[in-house]
């Protein structure tokens, strides 16, 4: 029995197999740029700690392992929008953000003023003013 094998067949295999096994992860070294329009979120207040961007367009209904209720900060590039969700699927109370924010405690979750944002993202969307995304999730 002899099997055949394309070159670039095998080839494919192999430079998509890295792709397909890397997951999300947070950032701080080598300071990636920031997004023309988007957003960076941090693990920390004040823009500090591990980080990762979104660029305008973005959207994660659900935030991968080892980023859920993680975020603490929000800088926004490009006069992109962020919405913020406390429940996956875009479900929850929702927070929407037009500028940068050094600190989420500052904001109070609806309907409950003893709970801040901070450490409550579960998904999240980045976009650009009077886009489809705007429209339907005001």
């Amino acid at each position: 029995m002899h099997l055949r094998f394309s070159l670039p067949a095998v080839l494919l295999c192999f430079s998509t197999l890295p792709a397909l096994t890397q997951q999300p992860q947070w950032g701080r070294w080598g300071h990636p740029q920031p997004p023309r329009a988007g957003a960076c979120f941090y693990k920390d207040a004040g823009f500090n700690g591990d980080y990762f961007c979104m660029r305008a367009g973005d959207r994660w209904p659900e935030l991968p392992r080892g980023f859920n209720d993680q975020i603490s900060s929000v800088q926004v590039f490009g006069g992109a929008l962020v919405q913020i969700f406390e429940n996956s699927n875009y479900g929850g109370r929702r927070l929407r953000i037009a500028r940068s924010v050094d600190t989420l405690m500052r904001f109070r979750l609806p309907g409950d003023p003893a709970k801040s944002w901070n450490d409550r993202a579960s998904a999240l969307a980045v976009f650009s003013p009077r886009d489809d995304w705007d429209r339907q999730h005001p």
